[in-house]
């Protein structure tokens, strides 16, 4: 049974290649422009997700439960629990887009036609199903193919980040200290929802801790190690990039690493950062989807979800589970690409469901922060862990904070809406007791006539 299941480095490799696979590529030019500035967001935003990894690996080891985020939401509140993993769910088969998406886009560098929408879409569809079907083989084949991605997304962004400073210009990088044509604190503060995307995984060894080999031991490592991992690799890379451009050029290029890559060791290697970040891109969704089913099965575990999303095969894998998420993912792009064809607009309406998916996974993260509160209690003896808490619930604050007021108010109403069927749920549950209360009640009332 061990020897199925993936250990600590494959589990390091799915924390540190879920935030890189998915967040790395395209940052450079987001970052861009806000500006240079976004330095200190980096640093919100890293010490956020250490309080927050340090939150999941302390619960991993203490108080190791399957389903991550939602299963410690669960511990507060049952409503919680199931607003949780509603939200969890969604944010993530929806962000799975962004990666497929961002994959596709790369590999129009070999095939110029996915500029074009529909076919861009076509590939984006095929890229989901095809890692829908390497999920159903088991966790062990995601987490190789994970660790690949990782390795190969590494070379062009560690190549960057340590020979890039060869040609960093200090006088260009403080040129391009603040882009965003806005104050300081507003642009670091708006940068910071940017820099959290890259972070969104940090659960990720928690969330399938029932794929992990000895999870007591290797969750807790592997967030914390997954996380400083990625950190480092962040900060390095588009610190360096923002000293080597001018930041309009970084802003309107589409494979920034290709751009620096290219400066720094020649135009020939353009090709290849091209293919290894497309590469990484599709190692990531097939992990972030191995996330979406594991999270699944535990909302149906729980009851929050139809049982059909916690079935599991033989291998243990939630095939019914995968095969629907996927078909949702499927739907949404199809819808994205209907609304936006013709009128170019495809990149900003998937912009927008990117940012929601973020901003729909605060409250999971908050919830947790909070139970390891709950689960630690608030004493003396303990104030080191109060203290690593107390910070991830600040930096879940400080996100919402600078997001979009649309976004954040869409995030509301959904987050509010969801207890609705809550009620429902509840309701139901009562209506069965009382209708087997009554039978129980008429069956002793026979037997007492007898």
């Amino acid at each position: 049974m061990s020897a199925k299941k993936i250990g600590l480095i494959a589990c390091t490799g799915v924390v540190a290649g879920n935030m890189m696979g998915s967040g790395i590529a395209l940052l450079p030019s987001t970052l861009a422009q806000v500006g240079s500035i976004s330095i200190y967001s980096w640093i919100i935003c890293l010490v956020g997700a250490l309080s927050l990894a340090f939150v999941y690996a302390r619960l991993g080891t203490n108080n190791p439960q399957e389903g991550g985020p939602i299963a410690y939401a669960g511990e507060i509140s049952p409503a919680f629990g199931f607003q949780t993993g509603v939200l969890y769910y969604h944010a993530n088969w929806i962000g799975n887009l962004a990666i497929a998406i961002t994959g596709v886009s790369y590999l129009s560098v070999f095939f110029p036609v996915l500029n074009e929408t529909i076919p861009a879409a076509i590939a984006t569809i095929a890229a989901v199903w095809i890692f829908t079907f390497i999920n159903l083989l088991g966790g062990s084949w995601v987490s190789r193919l994970c660790t690949i991605g990782l390795v190969l997304i590494l070379i062009p962004v560690v190549g960057t980040a340590l020979a890039g400073w060869t040609h960093f210009d200090p006088a260009l990088y403080t040129q391009n200290w603040n882009t965003s044509h806005s104050s300081d604190s507003h642009a670091i503060v708006s940068a910071v929802l940017i820099t959290l995307w890259a972070f969104v995984g940090v659960e990720s060894a928690a969330v399938s801790s029932g794929l992990v080999d000895n999870p007591r031991r290797t969750v807790p490592l592997a967030t914390m190690l997954g996380t400083a991992l990625a950190g480092l690799v962040y900060i390095l890379s588009t610190q360096v990039i923002a000293g080597m451009f001018p930041a309009s050029e970084v802003a309107a290029s589409g494979a920034p690493f290709a751009l620096a890559t290219s400066e720094v060791f020649g135009k020939w290697t353009a090709p290849f950062v091209a293919a290894f970040t497309a590469l990484a891109c599709f190692t990531s969704l097939g992990s972030w989807m191995m996330l979406v089913g594991e999270a699944g099965k535990r909302a149906a575990n729980d009851g929050n979800f139809p049982k059909v999303f916690g079935e599991v095969d033989e291998k243990g894998v939630p095939k019914k589970g995968l095969i629907m998420a996927s078909v949702m993912m499927t739907v949404l792009m199809i819808a994205i690409t209907v609304l936006s064809s013709g009128d170019g607009h495809a990149s900003d309406l998937f912009n927008v469901l990117s940012s929601d998916a973020v901003l729909l996974t605060m409250l999971p993260y908050f919830y947790s922060a909070v139970n390891m509160i709950r689960y630690e209690g608030m004493t003396t003896r303990n104030g080191f862990v109060m203290l690593f808490s107390g910070v991830a619930c600040v930096f879940c604050f400080i996100a919402l904070v600078g997001a979009d007021p649309h976004a954040l108010s869409a995030t509301f109403i959904v987050s509010l809406a969801v207890f609705m069927f809550y009620g429902r749920k509840l309701g139901l549950r009562q209506h069965i007791e009382r209708a087997a209360n009554k039978i129980k009640g008429d069956d002793n009332k026979e037997a007492a006539a007898h």
